[in-house]
């Protein structure tokens, strides 16, 4: 595609949320990713903004637990002074909203319109948010999957990023994404042999990669430096409806019904998103009468 301020390279738009790929972007040294500026937005923002671990060095720990946001005796500006021996992992949410990614996160949402319309998913990307990473040397990802869409782009140094194709069974059951889409359980634990299943791609400066909707992933990063990437996260038409449906049918489980999976039949799936709010609704309502 032409005209996209953030990316570059010949982008295939049909592939949103079918398969993995990679691509190029522009924003190696764009000046709010400079290691500079992170460390003044996380001495800007309030704590639950910033998540922070150490040791994260094993594909087979709960990374949503293992994150933290809550630690305020550690002293994040010296973590990210100190992040190539320390081991340590920060992951700032929404950076879009300190002024100096304003006008990237802007861009950045333009090129993603620009990316649903030529897709006919829609015609921009819905509850879109930013994260930065930053990892020091040959820390781990573990592995788990994004409720949303994801767009990757690495800034510094490098990694391997193994993504997993979307709503296979033998990967996730159908059950167990349903249910972490709705926020009711926690993902099975690695196995390893799902690695038969990873597209493996040795990430670098300059990169990016596309990861569907509900793809498992991990990322290994590489010791030569410290790694900084930024990932846009966000929903199309389609996937808001998967999502909707997905926690429609996570739902009536609980009746003892088995219901049909998402994104093989699309009226279906419309039927089951826009009954999702009502079945919400009614359970709530079920709770709170007891």
């Amino acid at each position: 595609m032409k005209n996209l301020k953030c990316f570059a390279g010949d982008i295939d738009p049909l592939k949103l949320d079918r398969t993995p790929f990679g691509l190029n972007h522009k924003l190696a040294d764009h000046p709010a990713l400079a290691i500079e500026n992170l460390a003044k937005v996380i001495s800007d923002f309030p704590k639950e903004k910033i998540l922070h671990s150490k040791e994260l060095n094993n594909l087979s720990k709960n990374f949503d637990t293992e994150m933290d946001s809550t630690n305020h005796e550690v002293n994040l500006v010296e973590v990210i002074e100190n992040i190539r021996t320390s081991k340590s992992y920060i992951a700032i949410k929404n950076p879009e909203l300190h002024p100096s990614f304003k006008d990237l996160y802007k861009d950045l949402t333009e090129d993603i319109s620009n990316l649903l319309q030529a897709h006919g998913t829609g015609t921009k990307p819905l509850e879109p948010k930013l994260w930065v990473f930053i990892a020091s040397p040959g820390a781990i990802t573990p592995f788990h999957f994004d409720r949303t869409s994801n767009i990757i782009m690495q800034i510094r140094g490098s990694k391997e990023l193994a993504v997993f194709p979307p709503r296979v069974d033998e990967i996730i059951s159908q059950r167990d994404t349903e249910g972490y889409v709705d926020w009711s359980t926690e993902l099975p634990p690695w196995r390893e042999e799902l690695d038969l299943f990873a597209h493996k791609f040795n990430f670098k400066k300059g990169e990016a990669i596309h990861i569907p909707f509900v793809s498992g992933h991990y990322v290994k990063n590489g010791t030569d430096d410290i790694s900084i990437s930024l990932s846009f996260f966000f929903h199309s038409d389609e996937t808001l409806r998967w999502s909707n449906a997905m926690k429609f049918n996570n739902r009536i489980r609980r009746f003892g019904v088995s219901p049909n999976p998402v994104g093989i039949k699309q009226g279906l799936d419309k039927i089951k998103a826009k009954a999702f709010p009502l079945v919400h609704r009614m359970m709530s309502l079920m709770r709170g009468l007891k």
